[in-house]
């Protein structure tokens, strides 16, 4: 029993914990828009475009978060203008973008090197977070909890009909514009815990999750919130006995609710899934009585 508490004796291991859960909750709660709005390649694209960013802030000087979030979003406006301007899918405008930002950061990082590891920067590394970025991970996280609180109606809206939004006189410009800051905000702030490639899973997986196990948003929202802030805890306490990788921790469990959520889910589940066919089948199949009217 007292070797279960001894994580909790280390400063590291007690600020890895709690900064994973703020993430992974922030992150779950912003998952839910973009599950319903279809961004999930957009949040792949903004974790590996703010690369550069980090590059371009240790050469002038800046903040890591500022160069960061500065490039995730010129990286979202490249990706609009692009699609506006072409005949190209969404997929393959984002897919081009993303990996050419994210070659560009790479380039930048092997021509003026840093005292960053470009390992940290693609993997994370929770365990060695600075009271420094522990106070801006809170800044970006306390900002991104207000303003999708207040906006989170209008964003609900703007994600399931932008077109019906538009026609009540909502500002879906603005709204893009804000839901895309924020997904670039929350990519910084994710960035050191799981870093750029890990960063889509916290994005993504608990709103996929929750999306099984309810059609209510409201019910979405805290499922998904409550998921990703206890796999971003129990992910970082496990990592500490099985002396692995914090970020890849809190993914592969939170991979892990996914998969039981899919198999079990009362009404989207696979087997509710194959329950109800079984019985639309059953029922449409003639009993034997009435085979026998009918040859008759």
């Amino acid at each position: 029993m007292t070797d279960l508490l001894t994580p909790f004796e280390y400063d590291y291991m007690l600020k890895a914990i709690l900064v994973s859960g703020l993430i992974g909750g922030v992150c779950a709660f912003l998952s839910c828009f973009i599950t319903l709005k279809g961004w999930s390649l957009m949040g792949d694209a903004l974790s590996h475009a703010v690369v550069p960013g980090v590059s371009l802030a240790w050469i002038i000087g800046l903040p890591f978060s500022v160069g960061a979030f500065i490039t995730g979003i010129l990286a979202a406006l490249t990706m609009g203008w692009i699609k506006r301007k072409s005949a190209l899918r969404e997929d393959a405008v984002i897919g081009v973008v993303f990996t050419s930002w994210f070659a560009l950061g790479l380039l930048l990082l092997s021509l003026y090197p840093s005292h960053l590891n470009l390992k940290t920067i693609i993997f994370g590394n929770i365990l060695a977070i600075s009271d420094p970025d522990i106070l801006q991970v809170l800044t970006i996280a306390g900002l991104s909890i207000i303003v999708l609180t207040i906006k989170w109606r209008d964003l609900l809206l703007y994600c399931f009909d932008e077109a019906h939004a538009r026609a009540i006189g909502l500002n879906t410009g603005f709204l893009h514009f804000l839901l895309l800051s924020l997904l670039a905000a929350t990519a910084v702030a994710a960035l050191q815990t799981v870093g750029a490639c890990l960063v889509v899973a916290m994005l993504v997986t608990p709103g996929a999750t929750a999306y099984l196990l309810t059609d209510r948003f409201g019910r979405m929202l805290v499922i998904a919130t409550l998921t990703g802030a206890l796999c971003g805890i129990t992910g970082a306490y496990a990592s500490y006995f099985i002396n692995g990788s914090t970020g890849g921790c809190i993914v592969v469990l939170q991979t892990l609710v996914f998969l039981t959520a899919l198999i079990f889910a009362p009404k989207h589940g696979l087997l509710a899934t194959r329950r109800l066919r079984r019985l639309a089948t059953q029922s449409f199949t003639p009993t034997s009585m009435e085979k026998a009217g009918a040859a008759s």
